[in-house]
């Protein structure tokens, strides 16, 4: 059993050194995929070691394998900035020896008035983007401190006339207990690794006449450059001691700064728990060619709850709020509903 987690951990470790590529600010594409869709776990201290459930389809795959329900729910919903809202459902059952589950995340951007470059203004047009995530998770446990699990994330962008579909994948791990410590949990995961994605679509025709040639004005399709997915390398440990949960994560960003992530819960017995979490990313980078400088918008300190709702339901089932930073945009209001049988 030593062997597999050995290999699991190692193949995890290796695959985010050959997959991942320097840092290059501001060049992925679907950064969606990193928006936080869940309450529980606030800033993502230590998630990626003690994640379970769906929440751990964020975090953790593996951690899909370490819940002892037979069914884990989950609805929430997240007020991002701009007045862009985010959805996220998902189910997990048992499937033999496996956990399986399935999940969307949507993003209601509303409506946006059309421009042109002939028409700076506005063409008295409206468009509707749609960005979409349908996951897929399958995970297991390799002993009854090990799991090990993978994501498959079906990335959908549209606007106006144009689109891009894409598929992200996670790995994951989770070991409890080490070293023999009870309390003491540890996880890896690799984030968000795929084909590169584009644009295609009507959208992208223009008339046009070539610079160097006698033809006259034609229809030619523009082709859109390919930007990678926002590859990310977590790397979490959990601590349980006196009662509290201290977590922490560093997070190794191949498009962005890196982050690292604390987090602090207490557990109210059948009352549910409260938490504090903080992030820090690697100091801010100039951007190449100006002036200015990147400052990560979720760095600071979130808080959140959870209310177990079982002695009044008469089931499984809690709710958990949280706020988060989100610099000059303010904070995000995160309300999710979970319910286990």
């Amino acid at each position: 059993m030593k062997k597999h987690i050995i290999a699991s951990i190692v193949i995890i470790v290796v695959s985010s050194l050959v997959l991942g590529q320097n840092s290059r600010m501001g060049s992925a594409s679907s950064t969606q995929l990193l928006v936080v869709p869940s309450a529980k776990h606030l800033s993502g201290g230590g998630a990626a070691a003690t994640a379970t459930g769906m929440d751990a389809t964020f975090w953790n795959p593996a951690g899909l394998a370490m819940s002892e329900n037979s069914v884990d729910a989950i609805f929430s919903n997240r007020q991002y900035f701009a007045d862009i809202d985010n959805s996220f459902f998902g189910i997990a059952t048992d499937i033999g020896d496996y956990k399986m589950g399935v999940s969307v995340r949507t993003f209601n951007i509303g409506d946006i008035d059309e421009t042109t470059v002939w028409y700076p203004d506005g063409t008295g047009q409206v468009f509707t983007p749609n960005f979409s995530i349908l996951g897929a998770t399958f995970a297991r446990k390799l002993s009854d401190n090990t799991s090990v699990g993978i994501n498959a994330n079906l990335i959908r962008e549209g606007f106006g006339r144009v689109a891009a579909t894409g598929v992200a994948y996670d790995l994951g791990v989770q070991y409890r207990g080490l070293l023999g410590r009870e309390g003491l949990d540890v996880g890896f995961t690799l984030k968000n690794f795929g084909s590169p994605m584009k644009y295609d679509g009507e959208g992208l025709g223009v008339m046009a006449s070539p610079v160097d040639g006698d033809r006259p004005v034609e229809y030619y399709k523009i082709d859109a450059a390919a930007f990678d997915l926002p590859f990310v390398f977590d790397m979490g440990v959990s601590y349980n001691i006196a009662g509290a949960d201290i977590g922490v994560t560093y997070t190794s960003n191949y498009y962005s700064t890196d982050e690292l992530k604390f987090s602090v819960g207490y557990a109210l017995e059948g009352l549910g728990s409260v938490g504090v979490g903080m992030q820090s990313s690697s100091p801010s980078q100039e951007i190449e060619d100006t002036d200015d400088w990147y400052t990560n918008p979720a760095d600071g300190v979130s808080f959140g709850a959870s209310l177990d709702m079982s002695r009044f339901v008469g089931m499984n089932m809690s709710v958990d709020y949280s706020m988060l930073p989100m610099g000059d945009f303010g904070t995000n209001s995160v309300v999710a509903l979970r319910v286990a049988f």
